[in-house]
């Protein structure tokens, strides 16, 4: 059974299949551990870089004391350079610049890396010589997705086959093609629920990254190379990350602002309900699709993933039933 995990980038594809790995049973290979010790030290790197960027963005500036170590930032390639003492040096010295722990904690929407903090926290396991990331770490890595990346994994006796394709713009290019090449059982749209208010950062649009999110999955929907019989199922995911800004006045605030009609509180469950009505309601209801199934998500939430897996492996292999006349 082929899924096809579809979405802008950052919406939590990736981390989704790395759960699906880890829950049930799939051991890293030695390459990949590599791999992501590159990838997570890397974000360490990146991070700050995508700080400092948006501490400009925003006419802040860093201490003085601080410029050279901008500098040196700068010169940085994440996945080529080495943590040695020279580099931890000049990363703590960013790290508590008051600007930088500003930007973290006022602007956490405009970070391309989330968990930086988490990171932080972390650093010195993580520079060990001997470090080997834990699962946690593995699912916290950002690292953009190029192509479609398949993984296959044994569930219950039965092999289902994850395809994680890139979200940017130059991949999504390829997203007709994958969906032609494939006979696909069911396509999984992720949305960074957090993301309403979150500027598209390759500039294709003016309107939020949401917005385009919505956009795509319309187009999707009613491209007409989809077979109406297969299921869509939506993942408003991120949804912790979506409670803590609804809880928030300024993110409640952007959130009214971004959706002038929305008539509910600083709500969780009520901004959720919201965006799904807001989503589906772009499907040709004439065309007579199969109901969208949406679920609201936390791909860094084991416990819950399974949960919800579980729902959606059962309404699967019904539809797949259903489909050959078996239901």
């Amino acid at each position: 059974m082929k899924i096809l995990c579809l979405g802008v980038g950052g919406c939590g594809k990736t981390t989704f299949v790395k759960q699906m790995k880890i829950i049930h049973g799939v051991n890293w290979d030695p390459i990949e551990l590599q791999n992501f010790i590159k990838v997570i030290r890397g974000n360490y790197i990146s991070g700050l870089q995508d700080v400092i960027e948006i501490a400009k963005k925003l006419g802040k500036g860093l201490k003085a004391e601080n410029e050279d170590n901008i500098k040196q930032l700068k010169d940085y390639r994440a996945r080529n350079v080495e943590l040695g003492s020279d580099q931890l040096t000049v990363l703590r010295a960013l790290w508590v610049d008051p600007v930088v722990q500003e930007i973290i904690k006022e602007h956490p929407e405009k970070l391309t890396i989330t968990h930086l903090e988490y990171f932080w926290n972390n650093l010195d396991r993580i520079t060990q010589d001997d470090y080997s990331p834990s699962d946690e770490d593995i699912l916290r890595a950002r690292m953009r997705t190029a192509g479609a990346n398949s993984s296959s994994i044994c569930i219950e006796k039965k092999y289902f086959e994850f395809f994680d394709v890139g979200g940017q713009k130059p991949e999504r290019a390829k997203w007709q093609s994958i969906l032609e090449e494939h006979n696909f059982s069911a396509i999984i749209y992720f949305v960074a629920s957090d993301e309403y208010d979150v500027e598209d950062e390759e500039k294709e649009f003016d309107d939020s990254k949401m917005h385009i999110s919505r956009l795509i999955f319309s187009e999707i929907v009613s491209s007409g190379i989809i077979d109406l019989k297969i299921p869509i199922i939506l993942f408003l995911n991120r949804d912790d990350l979506f409670e803590e800004r609804m809880k928030d006045p300024k993110g409640f605030e952007s959130f009214k602002q971004t959706f002038p009609d929305y008539g509910g509180g600083a709500d969780k469950q009520q901004g959720l309900d919201y965006l799904k009505e807001w989503f589906t309601s772009v499907i040709n209801q004439e065309e007579k699709h199969n109901p969208v199934k949406v679920h609201y998500t936390c791909a860094l939430d084991t416990e819950s993933l399974v949960v919800v897996w579980r729902t959606v492996r059962e309404a699967l292999l019904k539809q797949t039933l259903d489909n050959l006349g078996l239901g």
